[in-house]
């Protein structure tokens, strides 16, 4: 279908104006709500829906995410939790269907590269901003955060080490595909800048265990089985020198492994570890009450407090874990579904031509790392990356017209 003058216009607004979300997605919250409703509005008034419509159907990753979403909305239909609690986790999914409203967008291989420039773009500039805190370059009060100590700019310490570490495995594998040498060795120098900001600069252990995974998958894509040797060893290497120089990695590993030996079960501890332990323990407890079927999709936080009521331990809406999460709210089918979610999507990402499916795999890796201590999809910054990073990536299967070309 040819479209409308008007439409087109409308089409490619919308996809610059995702573009954009790119950029600050790892910046600024309500720029980025308001970029997201943006695209959705030009996405509507682009018009061809039938086209659209088509365009989602050929995309396997985006029919998995309208799927899981339809589920945790039949989740909301049974349970405890009030029709409040119900909305609360109902929006934090929502943000899933960004994937198949971004795949009619990004037919185009040059618009998934800008998108992927505009994150990056985002990223060395927090990268910079974080080096110029490290080492008193900026004037007092230049910005919010200002803490040599902790170097982080726009997010908290989990939500920039995980978004840093992301980057430094893009900029490696933009180097790995760049066509001239020096822009080879600026890009891996980039990526080394930012593998050690997230190593030794900020106190985010998620980005640690990301950044050590990513590592392990980009040398493992490089150099087969002797890669995963050979990022095995480098990784301890810095590990150990970052635990020898480095205050901030030494700090967070003393201090995770102090409060996870002096945590007892029921005492309700307020340290990090301690709080974390005492969700997952609990949640446990309340998955084995309600294992089919779980306590619906807004049962978590009435459970969870019925769970601790009368004891030292706080009430808390998050676990800290997706998979527990889910697992309570939907029962081992939720689970399940999640499961085939990731399946679908690693199984997606080996259709893509490179560099696009190197990356939807790495995106995945350290979404399902950092879902072990962290339940990305209710955090903003970490949901919305993933769901508009997987967008962009997977509308090149929407684009296709001929299936049989798949590769």
């Amino acid at each position: 279908m040819t479209l409308l003058p008007s439409k087109t216009k409308a089409l490619t607004a919308a996809t610059w104006s995702a573009i954009a979300l790119g950029f600050f997605i790892p910046i600024a919250t309500a720029t980025s709500n308001l970029l997201l409703a943006l695209t959705a509005l030009l996405f509507a008034l682009s018009g061809d829906y039938r086209g659209k419509a088509r365009a989602i159907a050929r995309n396997p990753v985006a029919l998995a995410c309208l799927l899981f979403f339809a589920l945790t909305l039949l989740g909301s239909l049974y349970g405890l939790g009030a029709w409040h609690d119900k909305q609360h986790y109902l929006g934090k999914y929502l943000t899933l269907l960004a994937v198949p409203l971004l795949a009619p967008l990004f037919a185009e291989r040059a618009a998934r590269i800008y998108a992927l420039a505009a994150f990056c773009a985002a990223m060395l500039l927090t990268l910079a901003l974080s080096y110029a805190i490290r080492f008193g370059w900026l004037p007092p009060g230049s910005l919010p955060m200002m803490d040599a100590a902790d170097p982080v700019v726009f997010k908290l310490s989990i939500t920039h080490g995980f978004l840093m570490a992301i980057a430094a495995f893009l900029l490696a594998v933009a180097a790995r595909h760049a066509d001239s040498l020096r822009a080879r060795w600026v890009l891996a120098a980039l990526a080394a800048l930012a593998a050690f900001n997230v190593l030794f600069m900020v106190f985010g252990r998620t980005g640690y265990v990301v950044l050590a995974v990513l590592g392990v998958y980009f040398f493992f894509r490089r150099f087969g089985a002797r890669g995963i040797a050979i990022a095995a060893v480098g990784f301890a290497l810095a590990c150990a020198a970052a635990y020898q120089w480095s205050s901030a990695f030494h700090q967070r590993t003393d201090m995770a492994l102090d409060q996870a030996s002096a945590w007892r079960e029921g005492r309700g501890d307020q340290t990090s570890i301690g709080l974390r332990l005492d969700y997952y323990s609990n949640t446990l407890a309340i998955i084995r009450a309600h294992p089919l079927f779980g306590v619906g999709t807004g049962g978590f936080a009435l459970a969870y407090g019925e769970r601790v009521q009368h004891t030292a331990m706080a009430p808390s809406n998050n676990p800290h874990n997706q998979y527990l999460l889910i697992t309570a709210q939907l029962g081992i089918i939720g689970l399940a579904a999640l499961i085939a979610l990731y399946a679908v999507y690693w199984r997606s990402a080996g259709r893509l031509s490179p560099p696009f499916g190197e990356i939807a795999r790495g995106l995945l890796l350290a979404m399902l790392v950092g879902n072990l201590f962290n339940s990305f999809m209710l955090d903003f910054t970490e949901r919305l990356f993933f769901a508009w990073l997987s967008g962009i990536l997977f509308a090149e299967l929407s684009a296709r017209r001929d299936d049989s070309n798949t590769g």
